[in-house]
């Protein structure tokens, strides 16, 4: 049971639960930022409530490889009352960026979809476009929620 003060140990439970099974189901598929000392990591980035991070990746960084994930915990937390309680409900944004023009966003989604719970609306899809010069994005939202019942 979460404290009504700070949910922040749970959602980042969380959040490390949802990052093992992203990298799970798109082993393979997930690109590699290459960031200006030359080092290198997969292309999957944690933003947002929950993480202790400013600016990831850092800028100069590059994506190779295809597919970077980035999650976006937004800051703002919905509540419900309950008789006995509350529920503390948190968003997190999953956007899936294809570099590699050759590919799409379709199968890393659905492959998403079969893992993920409590998935929070449609997904969107935005197409690239060579003469705009975006790359492919596919946004999904899914839902954390937590239960205080110690108000």
């Amino acid at each position: 049971m979460a404290n009504a003060a700070n949910i922040l140990p749970e959602l980042q439970s969380a959040l490390t639960a949802i990052r093992t099974k992203i990298v799970d189901a798109l082993a393979g598929e997930i690109g590699t930022y290459t960031f200006p000392d030359a080092t290198t990591d997969p292309a999957i980035a944690m933003l947002g409530l929950g993480s202790n991070v400013v600016v990831y990746p850092p800028q100069g960084t590059t994506v190779t490889g295809g597919l970077e994930v980035v999650l976006v915990t937004l800051n703002s937390v919905r509540i419900q009352q309950r008789l006995d309680g509350i529920i503390q409900n948190v968003v997190t944004q999953i956007v899936l960026r294809q570099y590699d023009v050759s590919k799409n966003t379709i199968s890393p989604l659905f492959k998403l979809l079969s893992v993920l719970d409590d998935i929070s609306g449609d997904p969107t899809r935005t197409i690239s476009d060579p003469f705009i010069g975006n790359i492919e994005t596919c946004e999904i939202q899914i839902l954390h929620s937590f239960y205080t019942g110690d108000l």
